[in-house]
């Protein structure tokens, strides 16, 4: 018990296995193209981010569901290794997730995933005692269910919450979309989701224009284009620092975990930003969705030394 009271935060989300392929390109119909690399490892977005903040110094746990399967238990160890706390990780008699992904040396990026035995996790897993003395709570790519119940608990217990858009939330309707996003402090989206949400592409005025009420800060990644934040007055954006790309796997989780982890240590929207998207470019020169997450000390130099 001593442990859950001094973790600073709590992601919940999926956990995968994640199979991985770097290609020259997409094959066209019945035509077979050799992987030129490969690689089998834990993913998932919201343990890709708990990962991520545990390198950074953070002391993490995770609200999740494996299947009672051999990739079940190589994800436990996995969170055991990285000092994630795994005590409310349900084992489930399912097929733990799988997600299938393939990276182009242009940076292009395409996944299908299997949710297998993350859609066993329900809202009466958001434990209130688990949960209560944390500082933040992650969500990512969960059901609506599952976000409304980890909002709605942020908010009782005065919790910071950040939430990272997944394909569940960004297909419903606006008006209920925004009734979930508005229960949070943090909301992700890429541009893609941006663009079906608000019906239009991210830009500077329209980001304003757009921001949703409740929120303190509305952060859109837009790949080549970098990213941009804002807190509903101002508008912090950067480029994306230049890097050799080799997988795109968790740049996103990777990006996610450093703007939260600065953010929560009061850091403003420029440095978030900025230290965001230098956590997303150190991971996307490695395969793996967590191979080379940085620690706080990597993250600063790489800041330091890339002007």
């Amino acid at each position: 018990m001593a442990l859950r009271s001094k973790l600073d935060l709590i992601a919940v989300g999926n956990l995968n296995i994640d199979l991985i392929g770097r290609i020259k390109g997409l094959p066209a119909r019945d035509e077979k193209l050799l992987l030129e690399e490969f690689a089998r490892c834990p993913g998932g977005g919201a343990a890709n981010f708990a990962v991520a903040c545990s390198r950074l110094g953070l002391k993490s746990g995770f609200i999740g569901c494996v299947g009672s399967d051999e990739f079940g238990k190589e994800i436990l160890a996995d969170l055991e290794r990285e000092n994630v706390d795994k005590t409310h990780v349900k084992i489930v008699d399912a097929p733990t997730g799988l997600v299938f992904a393939l990276s182009t040396p242009g940076g292009d990026h395409f996944s299908v995933a299997y949710r297998g035995a993350n859609l066993f996790l329900k809202p009466e897993d958001i434990d209130d005692d688990y949960i209560k003395k944390t500082k933040l709570l992650h969500a990512s790519s969960v059901t609506p269910e599952v976000a409304l119940a980890v909002g709605s608990k942020a908010e009782k217990y005065g919790l910071l919450a950040s939430l990272d858009l997944g394909a569940e939330l960004a297909e419903l309707k606006i008006g209920k979309l925004l009734e979930i996003i508005e229960l949070f402090d943090i909301c992700f989206m890429n541009r893609r989701t941006y663009k079906k949400v608000f019906r239009g592409r991210p830009s500077k005025r329209g980001i304003l224009k757009n921001f949703p009420e409740g929120l303190e800060v509305l952060v859109v990644t837009m790949g080549a284009r970098g990213a941009m934040a804002t807190d509903g007055k101002s508008v912090a954006s950067g480029p994306p620092y230049k890097v050799e790309v080799r997988d795109s796997t968790g740049a996103g989780d990777a990006f996610a975990a450093a703007f939260d982890v600065v953010w929560l240590r009061g850091g403003d929207l420029e440095k978030a930003i900025r230290y965001a998207l230098a956590g997303a470019a150190i991971k996307i020169q490695r395969l793996g969705a967590r191979e080379g997450l940085p620690t706080m000390e990597e993250l600063e130099e790489f800041v330091r030394t890339h002007v």
